[in-house]
């Protein structure tokens, strides 16, 4: 089922926006092109929140990867991971997690040769150039196979990766696909953005996204989806208290609290595989 899907994703298109380089852009990163600012600045004059949410995201990982590391895990792969910049999964768990392992995985090229060159030999990180819409594959990688003990308890992270997959039998696939690898006690992030809260934006939103092919796919989608469709793809899961939520009401912190206090279009939550 994956491959199809694999290969019509497959290369680098210098011409289309990207999502980790919008995020980047939307960050105040500076790894990204003229194609992906001018994407990020239309989006921004639909979505004047959009900036504010993608914080919210990259704060939400830092939270969500410490409670991972306090629940006891060291092991990690982080599957569309994006550009390894300031608040990545790696750079949290450098300063939190000695002796960790992490696989990243892109199948931006870009994003897998700027990762191989930030990561280097020998560290405990390591980038694999893999489509997540074959999990197997992913997980038979001698990349995965020889950085992770899929015998012992994985942090699995989906940071954002499935909102640009507009089929939802493909993202189920890919979850459910994972979880089907690693044991009892390993743990899932997901985050995700949602049209419940402000389905007119989104939906605008979801146009630009797809009439770009930023996000791309069989099928088209008049709209993200909702809480209660992302809420299904951990449905096997115990979610880690407070559940599956806006980002921001995800164990903020005080500060964080009063930063943002109205809830962003987006979920994030940690689920515990049985």
């Amino acid at each position: 089922m994956s491959s199809r899907w694999s290969d019509a994703h497959a290369g680098f298109h210098p011409e289309i926006p990207n999502e980790a380089r919008i995020l980047d852009y939307l960050t105040g990163g500076k790894d990204h092109f003229a194609v992906d600012r001018e994407f990020a600045e239309q989006a921004l004059r639909i979505a004047p929140d959009l900036r504010a949410v993608a914080l919210q995201s990259r704060r939400f990982l830092r939270r969500a990867v410490t409670a991972l590391v306090d629940e006891g895990l060291r092991q990690f792969i982080d599957v569309g991971c994006g550009l390894p910049t300031q608040g990545s999964v790696d750079q949290i768990l450098q300063k939190i997690a000695p002796g960790y392992r992490l696989v990243c995985v892109d199948n931006d090229p870009v994003v897998a040769a700027h990762a191989a060159s930030v990561f280097g030999i020998g560290g405990p990180a390591r980038i694999l150039a893999a489509d997540a819409r074959d999990p197997d594959a992913l997980m038979d990688a001698p990349i995965v196979t020889s950085t992770i003990k899929l015998d012992e308890p994985v942090g699995l992270v989906l940071h954002s990766i499935l909102a640009v997959i507009p089929e939802d039998d493909v993202a189920d696939h890919i979850v459910q696909g994972l979880l089907a690898r690693v044991p009892s006690g390993s743990h899932l992030l997901l985050t995700h953005a949602i049209s419940d809260l402000a389905p007119d934006t989104t939906a605008r939103l979801a146009a630009l996204y797809q009439e770009k092919k930023t996000v791309r796919g069989a099928t088209r989608r008049s709209n993200l989806r909702t809480a209660a469709e992302v809420a299904e793809f951990v449905r096997d899961l115990e979610l880690l208290p407070p559940g599956l939520v806006p980002l921001n009401q995800w164990r903020p912190d005080a500060a964080e609290r009063e930063m943002e206090p109205r809830a962003v279009w987006a979920l994030g939550g940690v689920g515990r595989k049985p």
